[in-house]
């Protein structure tokens, strides 16, 4: 058994090239198995209404606009290319995940050999399903979600395709080890005995949950890695140094080697709960993350709502819209508006019914 290691550079390269062959280095001397970014536009994941964002960290307070600030953490079209090239030369895998269509149709026209879904789109049917369709593997992230939601979403997928891994997750920034709860991979490995598991990690420690996950029968581990912790962003100060990405190979390998002896130990603390719900600590980000149905433009009163006046979208600080999956009501049935709809307003049952 060989871990598949996927060092997530996301939106930690700060606007810099430079910083991305950097950081695709220091994967490949670490031993990771691809180097992963993240293929989205601020169209496509909030409104432009999305609100402030307020957050905290060690050092500081932070308190910005949400759209421009996703606006700044694209990743460059132009870029994809030459980072593609990069770590064919480096030989190491180049991954992205895809928050959206658009985003999932460009990395198919770049030749992407494997899709890489989020915890945040788990209960966008319509991405997944568009996604599945390819046949390509897919590892899908599930923080958040509950077992319901992640079997529906798991259930889409074999429509099409049986190449899946899906990822235990907490999407708490970072996740302490009381709360990881690895216990859910026991879950996983009971509800969906023929599917390959793994697990996406958010703790700050390199490696004490990586290796109970390997421990759990896991297959792929991500995880967050930064040049420096210090640097600006909301993503770095959780992330792994170069040094600490080092550590956390060498002791995923070492695990391997425990877990085919049978010589490891289950951490109680790391294990946890097995109950696969939203917990109390993910809830927050939940609700700011989880893509919705938007309108995208002004709509009248008995109007009828077209699938394509809407948009589906993260809520950031706005009132959440029905789950993308109800986007199929919109193409499948005349939908009439029961009340003045606003250019990005969510739509929901009150607009509806």
């Amino acid at each position: 058994m060989k871990t598949y290691i996927i060092a997530e550079i996301g939106i930690n390269f700060n606007g810099s090239i430079d910083n991305c062959y950097k950081m695709i280095d220091m994967s490949v001397e670490a031993g990771c198995s691809a180097a992963k970014f993240q293929i989205f536009s601020a169209k496509n994941m909030y409104p432009r209404s999305a609100g402030k964002l307020d957050w905290k960290d060690d050092k500081e307070e932070y308190s910005y606009d949400i759209y421009q600030a996703v606006e700044k953490f694209e990743l460059p079209n132009e870029w994809i290319n030459k980072l593609i090239t990069y770590c064919e030369k480096k030989s190491i895998d180049f991954m992205a995940s895809v928050f959206d269509v658009e985003g999932l149709n460009i990395m198919m026209e770049k030749g992407m050999k494997v899709i890489k879904l989020s915890s945040y789109t788990i209960t966008n049917i319509p991405l997944i399903e568009a996604a599945a369709k390819t046949r390509l593997p897919i590892i899908m992230s599930t923080g958040g979600a509950t077992i319901g939601e992640t079997e529906n979403a798991v259930n889409t997928v074999l429509k099409y395709n049986d190449n899946l891994t899906i990822l235990h997750c907490s999407i708490q920034y970072p996740t302490k080890l009381k709360d990881v709860n690895m216990g859910v991979m026991d879950t996983f490995a009971k509800v969906f005995p023929n599917i390959k598991t793994g697990y996406s990690d958010h703790t700050e420690e390199p490696s004490d949950a990586p290796v109970q996950s390997i421990y759990l029968g896991g297959s792929v581990v991500e995880k967050h890695i930064t040049l420096d912790k210090q640097m600006k962003g909301p993503d770095h100060f959780f992330a792994l140094e170069p040094d600490e990405l080092k550590k956390m190979v060498l002791d995923i390998r070492d695990a391997e080697k425990r877990y085919e002896k049978k010589t490891f130990k289950i951490d109680k603390t790391i294990y946890g709960s097995s109950e696969k719900i939203c917990h109390e600590h993910e809830q927050y980000l939940r609700d700011f993350c989880y893509m919705t149905l938007f309108s995208k433009k002004d709509i009248q009163k008995g109007e009828i709502i077209k699938a394509e006046d809407i948009s589906i979208l993260r809520a950031g600080k706005k009132e959440k819209g029905l789950e993308p999956k109800y986007l199929k009501l919109f193409k499948e049935n005349k939908v009439t508006a029961t009340k003045n709809i606003g250019f990005e307003d969510p739509i929901n049952w009150e607009s509806i019914v």
